[in-house]
């Protein structure tokens, strides 16, 4: 990535497919860029290269990121590893189902982030970690109903009994803590904002939920009005908010584009069209995307300001004294948003057959590619050292290489319609 360094493959072009992705694939297989493998849970560490003591605390796992994991595996025709991870993230909630109960009962239980469903966990053992953290994450619980549910609806394979009890409990959680109009900590677990991201998660679980319902599938104590009532809250609030995050706090946010796609809430395409234009107008960069302008986490020099044990710690309070180090124009840049903005414009040109979806849905993939570092592994992000990028050390990023592999299959895809 640096401008030194080799490239990995050359660049992709409408002339050069199909050979040239199949040549990238097999060149990728070779290296094993994608390779990732979960535990006998199912369940997928954050980064593989972190050891079991690792202070980064990446070697623990996160219901978003093996939501989305689990997604890529699903998508690119592995259903059974799916739901597995499925399987495995349901076990984890359901020893959280008593927070959840409690709040059902007592909504301003809300306000303590540990009386929440926890969102991080250890996967290897599907327990807490006694560490606090911001678990006010309505996504990352919308994002895990959503896979299992969405699994369930199209891929045949229904929930068991002790899972309907568990997916059932959700709409009356998400209606006690107002999830429409909820502060959470979004995807990126910082500050508490109202999100977009957020809002949009928990509504296609819902959705999920619904036409499992629809289907004739009982489920204990839900009904359908009450399902399109809670559904209607959030898009009344995404109606007001997007193409914006959190406004006037938060605009742009890269986190937007998951609404696109693969949670499909955002699906008419001048809402997308300002989404997706503003993050490549207002976040990319030349080594990836920004998660949003004046983001702080990996700045520049940031192993300088902070020691191993505290750079991926929960910042809470503290994020203001963070975001002192920040210097103008200097955020890190991720590696998981050039392959997904690639599947993006693929789908696009599948839909429609236009040229210019053909075209971004190739420069992306060509980004995603040149993010590769010099082992071909898929980083966290490019971080500003000593005036130049480098990746961090959470390299290989799961969520990063499932991207990628959904990239790919998006690609290959849009060479049969060629």
């Amino acid at each position: 990535m640096s401008e030194t360094r080799e490239p990995f493959f050359p660049l992709l072009t409408r002339a050069s497919l199909p050979a040239g992705l199949a040549a990238l694939r097999a060149k990728l297989e070779a290296a094993g860029t994608l390779e990732s493998r979960p535990n006998r849970h199912g369940i997928y560490a954050a980064s593989a290269s972190q050891g079991q003591d690792a202070a980064s605390g990446y070697q623990n796992a996160w219901l978003r990121d093996n939501a989305m994991v689990a997604f890529a595996r699903w998508e690119c025709g592995d259903p059974e590893s799916a739901w597995k991870t499925a399987r495995g993230l349901g076990a984890f909630l359901a020893t959280q189902a008593s927070k959840m109960e409690r709040i059902i009962e007592k909504p301003k239980r809300k306000e303590d982030p540990e009386a929440r469903p926890h969102v991080r966990f250890d996967g290897a053992n599907l327990k807490e970690i006694a560490e606090p953290w911001a678990h006010a994450q309505n996504d990352a619980l919308g994002y895990a109903a959503w896979l299992r549910l969405r699994l369930a609806n199209q891929a045949g394979l229904p929930l068991e009994d002790s899972e309907r009890e568990l997916y059932a409990l959700l709409p009356a959680y998400f209606r006690a803590i107002q999830y429409w109009k909820d502060a959470d900590s979004g995807a990126w677990e910082e500050s508490l904002k109202v999100n977009s991201s957020s809002v949009g998660a928990v509504m296609a679980a819902l959705g999920e939920l619904a036409r499992y319902r629809r289907a004739g599938n009982p489920l204990p104590g839900v009904k359908e009005e009450r399902l399109s009532e809670l559904i209607f809250r959030g898009r009344r609030t995404l109606d007001e908010q997007l193409p914006f995050e959190s406004p006037p706090e938060r605009m742009t946010d890269a986190a937007l584009l998951f609404l696109i796609y693969p949670l499909g809430v955002v699906a008419d395409q001048a809402a997308q069209h300002f989404i997706l234009s503003l993050v490549r107008a207002r976040l990319a960069g030349p080594f990836g995307v920004r998660r949003y302008v004046g983001d702080s986490y990996f700045c520049q020099d940031y192993d300088q300001w902070y020691p191993p044990g505290e750079r991926s710690t929960a910042f809470g309070g503290r994020l203001a004294v963070r975001d002192q180090f920040l210097a103008p124009g200097c955020e890190a840049q991720w590696c998981l948003f050039d392959p997904l903005l690639s599947a993006i414009y693929g789908a696009g040109f599948l839909e429609r057959r236009r040229e210019d979806c053909l075209e971004l849905q190739l420069a992306h993939a060509n980004r995603a590619i040149a993010q590769l570092d010099e082992r071909a592994r898929c980083p966290e992000l490019y971080f500003l050292k000593e005036g130049r990028y480098i990746p961090n050390e959470h390299t290989p990023l799961a969520w990063t290489q499932a991207n990628l592999a959904i990239a790919l299959a998006y690609l290959e895809r849009s060479v049969q319609r060629l």
